[in-house]
């Protein structure tokens, strides 16, 4: 369910930048990090909902905290910081943080759940990793924009397998609390 939430945050991710600057806030990065929260977020919450007892904690809480080092950067554009961006750096700090959230509503209903922090930050820090990595090869190569975008989405795709099985092999380990 992680890879088809980090599918689905990349349109969402679209769907918030066009409702971004049709609300006049042009180049929020802290949409990037909301959409791609709410995909994975949504579609981990769902497979987990009767583990969680509802999946809306979980979807709210990964959108937000993904969303929180994206807005470092709008904050420090607004200051006038010169900090540069780095998409890899606020996916892994964002998988960091967002681990560590879930890794708490988790606790609340299961135990084994310390790998899930490691975890969700190495498949985050990961993903964005393996996505960057294709995508600067990609322009490296004297080919069509069509293979460039062919590239990209296998990359993208990539990104979402690697964080979906890190996660996925934290999850084996985590048990339902009796009682």
């Amino acid at each position: 369910m992680t890879l088809l939430g980090w599918l689905l945050g990349v349109p969402l991710i679209a769907l918030m930048a066009t409702a971004g600057e049709a609300l006049e806030i042009e180049s929020a990065q802290f949409l990037v990090g909301a959409g791609m929260g709410l995909g994975v977020g949504w579609m981990q919450g769902r497979a987990l909902r009767d583990t969680l007892g509802g999946a809306w904690r979980w979807t709210i809480a990964t959108m937000l905290v993904l969303a929180i080092p994206f807005a470092f950067f709008d904050v420090a554009k607004l200051r006038a910081w010169d900090i540069g961006y780095s998409l890899q750096w606020a996916v892994t700090v964002g998988g960091l943080l967002v681990g560590m959230v879930q890794a708490q509503l988790l606790a609340a209903r299961c135990r084994g759940t310390t790998a899930w922090i490691p975890a969700t930050f190495a498949g985050y820090a990961l993903s964005v990793a393996v996505t960057n990595g294709v995508d600067a090869f990609s322009r490296s190569l004297r080919v069509g924009n069509g293979v460039k975008l062919a590239m990209f989405v296998g990359g993208v795709v990539l990104g979402g397998v690697v964080l979906g099985v890190t996660t996925g092999l934290a999850m084996r380990r985590i048990r339902l609390m009796e009682g």
